[in-house]
């Protein structure tokens, strides 16, 4: 089996529109997020001194108010982190990058063992770039998007193909007069059924358009798209489907 693509665990530096995209409010979420971190023994990374220097470590454990980590092998970069009045925490999930700030840090004892704890962030970026190749969704297990006739409307009419699709967005296939696609326009709350994962729900924006005849003379439209604010809730679960589908195509090679 291939070997996932690892994460760089260095801080990542955001703009004010993307710390709100990115941003994870949910306590219920942030507990998910790190328990999955606990579960995978994925490395992060905890800067200190100004964000000058760091050490790698593993998430031991959390409850609602407490996250442990391993403290370093070197005695003096844990006398140096302690004073620290700022400490991030650089680490993955689900291959997308997570990160939060704590100004606290204190030496106690975890299990027997000497151990890091801070203090569960209030909030925690969830870094998934827009950048994620796409994936090409299996035949055998379609995936249809429900487009509301009307943005928040009860009756769902058009139903296109997902052809490909990716963090950042997905490319749409129907029959040439079934949706009124034109670039810039957005169609909110369409939901889309990921196998084994759960509903999600999105809004699009049209970003281009192109007709294609098959082999059979059929003509088909295909529009791509682009999601827009996905919360965090949603990035998640569409991470999952993406993590299971990329291990299913891995299995079958």
């Amino acid at each position: 089996m291939a070997k996932e693509k690892e994460i760089p665990l260095k801080i990542e530096l955001i703009s004010d529109g993307e710390d709100n995209e990115f941003r994870i409010h949910s306590n219920k979420e942030i507990q998910s997020i790190l328990r999955g971190i606990v579960k995978s023994g994925s490395l992060a990374a905890l800067y200190y001194d100004d964000e000058n220097d760091f050490i790698l470590t593993k998430l031991l454990d959390i409850d609602e108010q407490n996250v442990w980590l391993d403290i370093s092998l070197r005695e003096a970069d844990n006398r140096r982190i302690l004073p620290s009045h700022k400490i991030i925490f650089v680490s993955s999930y689900l291959q997308v990058k997570v990160q939060f700030v704590a100004h606290h840090i204190e030496n106690t004892l975890f299990r027997n063992k000497e151990a890091f704890c801070l203090p569960m962030p209030n909030s925690l970026l969830y870094l998934q770039r827009r950048d994620y190749f796409r994936l090409i969704v299996p035949v055998k297990k379609p995936l249809i998007c429900i487009i509301p006739t009307k943005p928040n409307a009860p009756a769902l009419k058009n139903s296109p193909t997902i052809m490909d699709i990716s963090g950042g967005g997905m490319a749409l296939e129907c029959q040439e007069n079934d949706t009124e696609f034109q670039p810039g326009k957005i169609y909110s709350a369409c939901h889309i059924h990921l196998p084994n994962v759960g509903i999600l729900s999105a809004t699009i924006l049209v970003k281009n358009i192109f007709i294609v005849t098959m082999h059979n003379g059929e003509v088909k439209k295909r529009a791509g798209c682009k999601f827009i604010h996905l919360n965090g809730t949603m990035a998640i679960l569409l991470q999952r489907y993406l993590t299971n589908l990329q291990s299913e195509n891995l299995s079958h090679r």
